[in-house]
């Protein structure tokens, strides 16, 4: 241990030895950890924008339906939806994790207004409950109609494309669950405008009771679960289907593979290929900065060999020097990093609408202690990697050449 950290210290020290070249190689290995870490909490905070987007506008944290139900067409969907309801409701309510539930009934419906009749997808919802969990649903004029029993929240594209108004009264035309055409006025409450177009263009949502009376039922189709943290929904899923066997709970990233899943997984995969990018300029700066080193202290290493010390003690001594001067680059970038994100940027980053979304957003650079660890450890492991190849050269010299080495 006393040979370990007496190789430690004078591996510091040497450091200090070429004052310029250290910093050269400190200012490489810093700026790529700090842009490592920002870009780190960049892709963070924009994950956490879609994953917020997805969960506090559209599915809550996961939702439960009758097993089987989805992803395959049924010739009579009521048929698999959710019957005894508020007995459903009250056993989620219970479960660990749970901090409330929403029933919903989706179904076809044509819109009309006047002259113009357009297809739109409409929800039935408890609008009341909802509105306390669901707040960014973005709705833009009007508002969502709590106490409204035939309040008509709608689509800014759909709005448009049917030419209404806050206040305007519209027709409902749907197909009951017998397949006769039902029908029901509704008064546009509020205009929403989600950012993706196709959704905007053709949702409506009104409360769960008229759903109810236009598709005549008294069932539900699914019911969206809000949960108090994200990482409770196994706990939850097996609890609900220990519970309720005929039904089964999926959470919203399975739901919503297209928008979210699939969304994730690209900014993950980019984000790798930068890192991939950032660690070999790392790499070479390191490498430029050790190869001079071990080039200049060449005879050095011969006197030290011909005096008894090893090859194993060089070449770990050399090791230590790198991983010091990985960990301190390492650290001045995550203080850059942290200073640029506290003060430069604290305002996040405005960002144009991304592909599929027609609203713009703002990103807020979100920094993670693992981030941060991670990134000093890639610092590290980076610069060490980094002078393994001329530390190999150097010990695998002849005693005699190294001495006569200049």
């Amino acid at each position: 241990m006393s040979r370990l950290w007496l190789l430690g210290h004078l591996a510091v020290r040497n450091l200090f030895r070429n004052r310029r070249r250290t910093a050269c190689a400190l200012a490489a290995i810093g700026v790529g950890a700090a842009g490592l870490l920002l870009f780190s909490g960049f892709n963070a905070g924009l994950m956490s924008q879609y994953r917020d987007n997805t969960v506090r506008a559209h599915l809550g944290h996961g939702q439960v339906h009758v097993r089987g139900y989805w992803g395959r067409a049924h010739p009579r969907p009521s048929e698999m939806w959710i019957a005894e309801t508020q007995a459903v409701l009250a056993t989620l309510r219970r479960l660990p994790g749970a901090k409330d539930v929403f029933p919903r009934l989706s179904f076809g419906a044509m819109i009309v207004f006047g002259e113009t009749a357009v297809a739109g997808q409409g929800l039935g919802v408890d609008v009341a409950a909802e509105a306390r969990f669901f707040d960014k649903l973005n709705v833009v004029a009007g508002d969502e109609g709590p106490g409204r029993p035939d309040g008509l929240v709608i689509g800014r594209g759909l709005a448009e494309g049917l030419g209404v108004h806050v206040g305007d009264q519209v027709e409902l035309y749907a197909r009951d669950a017998l397949g006769a055409i039902t029908s029901a006025e509704a008064t546009v409450v509020g205009i929403f405008h989600t950012g993706q177009n196709e959704f905007d263009k053709r949702a409506f949502r009104l409360p769960l009771a008229l759903a109810q009376r236009l598709i005549g039922t008294d069932r539900v189709e699914t019911i969206q679960v809000a949960l108090g943290r994200f990482d409770q929904w196994p706990a939850f899923a097996r609890a609900a289907e220990a519970a309720l066997p005929a039904l089964q709970a999926m959470p919203f990233d399975a739901i919503d593979i297209v928008y979210y899943k699939h969304g994730v997984e690209w900014l993950e995969a980019q984000f790798g290929f930068i890192r991939a990018i950032v660690l070999l300029v790392v790499f070479l700066g390191t490498f430029n900065v050790m190869t001079m080193t071990v080039l200049e202290r060449t005879a050095e290493f011969g006197t030290l060999r011909a005096n008894g010390d090893g090859r194993a003690d060089i070449a770990l001594g050399q090791m230590l020097e790198a991983a010091a001067l990985g960990l301190a680059g390492g650290a001045m970038g995550i203080l850059v990093a942290w200073a640029s994100a506290t003060f430069l940027l604290r305002e996040g980053i405005a960002m144009p609408p991304a592909p599929g979304i027609t609203r713009s957003f703002r990103i807020f650079i979100e920094l993670r202690p693992e981030h941060a660890l991670q990134v000093l450890a890639l610092c590290v492991g980076t610069a060490g990697a980094g002078c393994l190849l001329p530390i190999w050269r150097a010990v695998r010299m002849p005693i005699v050449q190294a001495l006569r080495h200049t």
